[in-house]
């Protein structure tokens, strides 16, 4: 069994939501904020859901609109099930993911996320693409444990300590992203960083950096498993 703690990004990285997911948080954003962010993709790329919020509404205080979070959650998460069956045809699981995702669990390794997603939502999309049984969502880090996703390596290797009983060294750490805001993560907590070219940011954007490795998609599955899983 390696020793090793995988985390995964969503959006961009395991699945395509067809552009459902960001019509569901500005529909949320709406119900509960009163107006919807009008940002495109890249702007979210890479961002939690916290600071997207944060950053839609800067005349608001942190605090008002933090201490709506709870209802704005419940809110995303009735509208993304009501529109479950958009989600499920726009949507896609990216290319090679399922077979990386089996060839890592049966290495023994554990997956588990890091996304900007509130954790919620997160388990809903993989469960709505049917890949939720590949991850191990107690030891993942959310967009609703910190606006700042710079602050969620350590606080899902903490997480994964406490289930397993051992620590993860930072170089058994793995980050898996979209975005030079994964890439940025996984540095500032000693990580290993494997950016993959499926989201807004092209391979030489994304090199630019200086991820330790770099794929245009997970359609090759040994060159994933050697990128993800290299010493």
């Amino acid at each position: 069994m390696m020793h090793k703690l995988i985390l995964w990004d969503i959006d961009g990285t395991l699945l395509y939501s067809g552009g459902v997911a960001g019509e569901a948080m500005r529909a949320a954003m709406t119900r509960v904020y009163g107006r919807p962010s009008d940002n495109e993709r890249r702007a979210y790329a890479g961002k939690t859901d916290q600071q997207i919020i944060l950053e839609t509404f800067p005349d608001r205080s942190p605090e008002e609109l933090l201490g709506r979070l709870d209802v704005f959650t419940a809110t995303y998460l009735d509208i993304l099930n009501e529109w479950a069956e958009a989600f499920r045809t726009r949507g896609r699981v990216l290319e090679g993911v399922v077979a990386v995702l089996q060839r890592l669990q049966a290495e023994g390794v554990v997956q588990s996320l890091l996304t900007g997603n509130l954790a919620p939502v997160a388990r809903l999309k993989l469960n709505l693409m049917e890949i939720a049984g590949f991850f191990d969502f107690d030891s993942g880090a959310y967009g609703s444990d910190s606006p700042r996703r710079i602050d969620l390596a350590p606080i899902a290797a903490a997480r994964a300590a406490q289930c397993y009983g051992r620590v993860f060294a930072t170089t058994d750490i793995v980050v898996i992203g979209d975005t030079p805001n994964d890439i940025a993560c996984a540095r500032a907590a000693g990580a290993r960083a494997v950016a993959i070219a499926t989201g807004p940011f092209g391979v030489e954007e994304l090199r630019a950096h200086a991820p330790d490795a770099v794929l245009p998609n997970l359609a090759d599955t040994e060159a994933a498993l050697a990128a993800i899983l290299a010493d």
